[in-house]
């Protein structure tokens, strides 16, 4: 709850600076992202970096603010599961899951705040060759899909072992709310053609059910950190 708390709080700040600065320049822009993706706490013992790749539509209400709206995708496969020993209790031997698959989707859209501080700072925006720096807050809305499958199922108690007989897939998918935190260093190409560079935390309030045979522990909040690095162009409204 105090995930979602901290959501609706992001969102009703970036309402409120807007509101505050609505009398100063405004501009407009649009954007695409590239990066890196790695899960965080039990996430890391799922899967591990993957790419991640998005789309940003951009309003400037003034030096000291920009509110972003923004579209990402990111795709988790070959699962750490997939190659997971066990070790069956009647032979006491170790097996793996030899057509195992373990995937996860992500898709997002979420409202930013990029947030710089100083009036120096500020007015190094929009110039070509200057850059600035800017913390992020944002909130929105995510939908994840994980699904695991064709692992053998390791209670089977009738020799020799049967490696196509397997569990039933596990699918965990959600429709939720997440929130995200971070720095970034946006540098100017031109006056209205900038290259921006960030880094951010995102807790989605979502979970992954445990997979008690192979040891792996239930997931929540689902926890990830992306590195990423994006182009924007700017207009005057």
């Amino acid at each position: 709850m105090r995930f979602l708390k901290w959501g609706l709080f992001a969102i009703g700040l970036a309402v409120l600076v807007s509101d505050a600065l609505a009398a100063e320049k405004e501009m407009w822009g649009i954007g695409g992202s590239a990066g890196l993706n790695v899960p965080a706490r039990q996430l890391r013992d799922r899967f591990g970096s993957t790419t991640k790749y998005g789309a940003t539509m951009n309003y400037v209400m003034g030096q000291a603010t920009t509110l972003e709206i923004e579209y990402h995708h990111s795709k988790f496969d070959k699962g750490k599961i997939e190659t997971m020993p066990f070790t069956w209790s009647v032979d006491k031997k170790v097996y793996t899951s030899p057509n195992a698959s373990s995937t996860m989707a992500f898709n997002s859209l979420a409202l930013n705040a990029l947030i710089f501080p100083g009036e120096e700072n500020q007015a190094r925006g929009f110039k070509a060759k200057e850059y600035r720096h800017y913390i992020l807050v944002g909130g929105g809305f995510y939908r994840y899909k994980s699904v695991t499958k064709n692992l053998v199922y390791p209670a089977q108690t009738k020799e020799p072992i049967n490696l196509s007989y397997v569990m039933d897939p596990q699918v965990d998918q959600r429709y939720t709310l997440a929130v995200d935190v971070g720095v970034g260093l946006e540098g100017f190409i031109t006056d209205n053609l900038s290259v921006d560079v960030r880094g951010r935390y995102n807790i989605v309030i979502g979970e992954l059910r445990p997979m008690l045979f192979y040891n792996i522990n239930q997931t929540w909040p689902i926890m990830m950190f992306d590195v990423g690095v994006g182009f924007k162009i700017y207009f005057l409204k």
